[in-house]
């Protein structure tokens, strides 16, 4: 397991919807993507994708072979075939270790997406109170929003409706180390937003804050850290 970061990112501007809606994947079958995927972000490249995406098909029809099937033998002898393996080879060997682990650490600055990503969206409450329910776009759930503070559909992850939000707090973790390039090119993408991200890790002992306005970095200061988050 790797040393874990833990990051904050807030985003203000005239429209921290549309923001969120680029940011969030379109797959629903990671729960952590849907708030927040650095694919959207910096594409992750189709040769790896394609790789990964074969590694895993073989994975799961390698498992679905059941050892006491009294053909196993031949079906693992036609699912090597398949896929140009020997055998009985429990693994094929995917796109992140083709070279996609490289990419992610040249191009995101960390080696994998960002995990655990929690959304919180804030309005002008004196001009434009959050309404006390919201309807889930996605999933129809009608939410109680007035104690809410992470605006996220319990019933299916997806963020929920916010309208007009002036700026938006998510939380997330990344592999020891923050995503640096990501904020980088986000902030290009969107400048009239600015970009704050503070992040903490515990076990090398270290954290920084940086800011980005106008698609243009304004600082970034890294401090040591002897605290108890991240690690």
């Amino acid at each position: 397991m790797p040393n874990w970061t833990e990051n904050e990112l807030t985003i203000t501007g005239p429209d921290v919807q549309i923001v969120m809606n680029a940011i969030r994947s379109e797959a629903d079958g990671d729960e952590d993507a849907r708030v927040l995927d650095f694919d959207r972000i910096i594409p992750y490249p189709k040769e790896y994708k394609e790789l990964d995406l074969r590694a895993h098909e073989y994975q799961q029809k390698f498992l679905a072979i059941d050892k006491d099937d009294p053909e196993r033998q031949s079906k693992l002898e036609a699912l090597a075939a398949e896929y140009g393996v020997e055998p009985g080879t429990p693994w094929l060997k995917d796109g992140f270790n083709s070279g996609g682990y490289e990419w992610c650490c040249e191009n995101y600055g960390t080696k994998w997406n960002a995990c655990h990503p929690t959304l919180t969206t804030r309005r002008d409450s004196a001009r434009d109170p959050i309404r006390k329910t919201i309807q889930c776009s996605y999933c129809q759930t009608v939410h109680k929003t007035e104690q809410m503070t992470v605006l996220m559909c319990r019933q299916c992850g997806s963020p929920l409706p916010d309208s007009q939000p002036k700026s938006a707090f998510i939380e997330f973790d990344t592999a020891w180390s923050p995503p640096i390039p990501v904020i980088e090119k986000l902030a290009s993408m969107f400048s009239d937003h600015a970009f704050e991200l503070k992040y903490f890790e515990g076990g090398m002992g270290f954290s920084g804050h940086a800011r980005w306005s106008e698609g243009v970095e304004q600082f970034h200061h890294q401090y040591d850290y002897d605290g108890p988050r991240g690690g």
